[in-house]
Parts: structure tokens; sequence; C-alpha cells
């Protein structure tokens, strides 16, 4: 069988630049709108869950006890969904995009640090403090457009979301979990106990909510980074290398922020593309990308 080409790598990378900046713009859009956050969720789990069924029985990851398959699954499943969600409700896009992107590199450097004594080299180290201060100005940030006076709130929330990402990113590594025991098992597990939960005692917005809503949210969440961004992704780190695949993801913030200015309306502040730029630097030489010798 013939090897993949470069070029289906980098296309794949940057298809999850796509889905990942998107799923930002779509989830911000969404908690403006009618679907409260508790039916996003829903939708996500539900449309995701009945797309990885045919794989359920052959991909389930059954080296894992019960308590590995609860914290690996919460990891990115329904407390982190809420939890960037309802940040999405007090800060932009832009932010978002910032917060969430920028700090994943250092919570996973800290955790990888704490669990597994891996120790991070000078770049990364370097990359991380330069994302830091990218990060401490979209803090400061009052001027772009969406952000209100409780915009830390939002901050504050994004970066609970991404801790639990990093604690999977961590458990994906040690527990020596595949891409597609990741995809079927964190929405079967989400969906089976949320589902019942929602249904009966969290707030809807269905009702109200027009179909093209529902059905772009239900597709976006469920099928988007979920589904077709493990593939991708997957397909990229096995083309072109984890290194590349890491630095393109470097991409996220800034396309977050532009697809965010057509279709929300916000446009970042000046600050605020400042922030961007130093945190898309971090993430760059935290992804191992050192600058060029001269």
């Amino acid at each position: 069988m013939p090897e993949p080409r470069p070029l289906i790598g980098w296309l794949a990378a940057f298809g999850v630049v796509v889905l990942w900046s998107g799923w930002v713009v779509v989830s911000r859009l969404g908690v403006v709108q009618t679907l409260t956050i508790y039916d996003m969720a829903a939708l996500r789990f539900l449309v995701a869950a009945v797309a990885v069924a045919p794989f359920l029985m052959r991909h389930w990851p059954r080296q894992l006890i019960w308590w590995q398959v609860a914290l690996f699954s919460f990891g990115q499943g329904v407390p982190y969904v809420l939890l960037a969600f309802g940040g999405m409700r007090f800060a932009p896009a832009s932010h978002a995009g910032i917060m969430m992107n920028g700090t994943l590199p250092i919570l996973a450097a800290v955790l990888g640090w704490l669990w597994l004594k891996e120790v991070p080299d000078r770049w990364r180290i370097t990359g991380m403090a330069v994302i830091l201060v990218g990060c401490a100005l979209i803090g400061w940030d009052r001027e772009s457009v969406g952000v209100g006076p409780d915009a830390w709130i939002g901050h504050l929330m994004f970066i609970a979301a991404v801790s639990l990402v990093a604690v999977n990113l961590i458990g994906t590594k040690v527990w020596g979990l595949t891409a597609m025991q990741a995809m079927v098992c964190i929405p079967t597990v989400n969906f089976v106990w949320f589902l019942p939960l929602y249904l009966a005692f969290l707030p809807k917005g269905m009702a109200t909510a027009a179909w093209s809503e529902i059905l772009l949210q239900g597709a976006y969440q469920g099928l988007g980074p979920s589904i077709l961004g493990v593939v991708c992704f997957t397909t990229a780190i096995r083309t072109i290398g984890t290194a590349p695949t890491a630095a393109m993801m470097a991409l996220v913030p800034g396309m977050a922020a532009l697809i965010a200015i057509p279709v929300l309306g916000e446009w970042p502040s000046g600050l605020a593309w400042t922030g961007l730029v130093l945190a898309t630097a971090g993430i760059l030489l935290s992804a191992g990308r050192k600058p060029a010798k001269t």
C-alpha cells in the first residue's frame, strides 16, 4: 500500500485548524442565540454517539477500568463543553480562541511534569512565557467587540475547560489510547449519563429555536471536531509528524478571530491582536518550532 503523500497530511492539518477555529465561532454563535448551553451539549453528544455507534464494540478501550474511562471521558466531555460554552457567554470568540488554545500547551506541560516527570526544554519554556504575556493582554482587553465587564469570568471558565483537556491528553498517553478509542469512548459515555439528566432537569430552548440553528449546532458540534477533527488530526500526525501538526495548531486562534469578524461582527481591538500574535508565537515555540539560525 503506498505511503500517504505529504500534501494529504498538510491538508489534513489545515482541516483541523478550520474545524477547531470554526468550532469556537459556531459555539459562540450558539450561546448568543436561542439554544441553551445544555441544548448544545446534548446535541453534540447525541449526534456523535450515533455516528460512532457502528465502531463501539470494536474500538471500546477495554484496557481501562471504570474510573479511567470516566476521567478520560470527562476531559473532553460534558464538563469541558459546558465550561467552554459558559465562558463564551462572557467573552468573544477571539478571547476563547486565544485563551483556550494558548493555555493548553502550558497546562499540558505542567501536568506532564507532575504526572510523567517530563521536563520541557528551554524553547518550550520560552514559548509558554510568551503565551502567558499574550493571554495577559487578552485579560486586559475591554475594547474588542463582544467583551463585557465580566469577561474575566469567561477567561477563568476557558482555563478550567482546558485543564480538563490537558488531563485527557496526558491520560491518552499514559493509558495508550488510540484515536479511534477516544472517538468512540468520549461521546458514548457522555451520552449515557448526560442525556437523561438533560431531559429530566436542565433548561431547554429547543422548542423556540429555529431548525437552522438546531441543525447547525447538532452537525458541527457532533461531527466537527469530535469526529472529522480526530480523523484529520490522526492523518496529519501519521503523514507529516507530530511537531508540524502541533505547529499548525498555532493558526487556530488567529483563524477563529478572523472568522468571527464576518460571522459575529466581533472585531478584536489592537490589544487583542497583539495578544494574538504573541500567543501564536508562543504556541509555535511550545510545539518545538525553534527560530531559524542566522
